[in-house]
């Protein structure tokens, strides 16, 4: 469904200061920062109607969502990174989370992110599923998910490949991200290349 995207949208084309005050931007490339807060084509193009369009889209989405549901349809979650505003991996979070006030159960929207899209893409032998035998890719929590969704963003650590990274890995390589982000910032004009 991606709903996060539409959400994101229809931020947009009101005002980019939720974008620009979105703590999570900093991991994005600063070509990709400049073009989403200088040239953004939703709200450059921005007009009543667009807004307007893009509020029933969010809501077509959740309904989609909800009708879905209703018929036993399974959905596997999305998020169209790389859209303006929606960063990879935390929009993610952002999307299980919409799923859930969309009408998914915390359940149904973990499995939306892991069992079903590694049987619709035909990799669940190995994948999709915490199994003796299978990947050893995982992300550990600090609290339960089937208690409250957001809970998906208290990670303690991931097992990639079988390797373990706990928090102090991960913040210290996302440190490392935006460091190389800034640097890169400072080589080039960004302001001016969006106009």
């Amino acid at each position: 469904p991606t709903l996060v995207v539409m959400r994101w949208i229809a931020s947009e084309t009101r005002s980019l200061d939720e974008m620009k005050a979105n703590p999570d931007l900093k991991y994005m490339h600063p070509l990709l920062q400049s073009k989403w807060t200088t040239a953004n084509r939703y709200n450059r193009n921005s007009s009543p109607e667009l807004i307007a369009h893009f509020d029933r889209m969010v809501e077509f989405h959740r309904r989609l969502v909800k009708a879905l549901k209703a018929e036993g349809v399974p959905m596997v979650a999305g998020t169209d990174a790389m859209t303006s505003g929606v960063v990879g991996g935390f929009s993610l979070h952002e999307e299980l989370e919409l799923l859930v006030g969309a009408g998914m159960t915390n359940e149904e929207a973990l499995a939306s992110a892991t069992r079903l899209p590694a049987i619709w893409l035909g990799v669940d032998g190995d994948r999709g599923t915490v199994e003796v035998g299978k990947r050893a890719d995982l992300v550990l929590l600090d609290a339960n998910p089937l208690a409250n969704i957001s809970n998906i963003r208290k990670i303690a650590g991931v097992f990639v490949n079988g390797r373990w990274l706990d928090r102090a890995a991960l913040d210290a390589l996302m440190a490392d991200l935006v460091k190389r982000n800034e640097a890169t910032k400072a080589d080039f004009d960004f302001g001016k290349m969006g106009k």
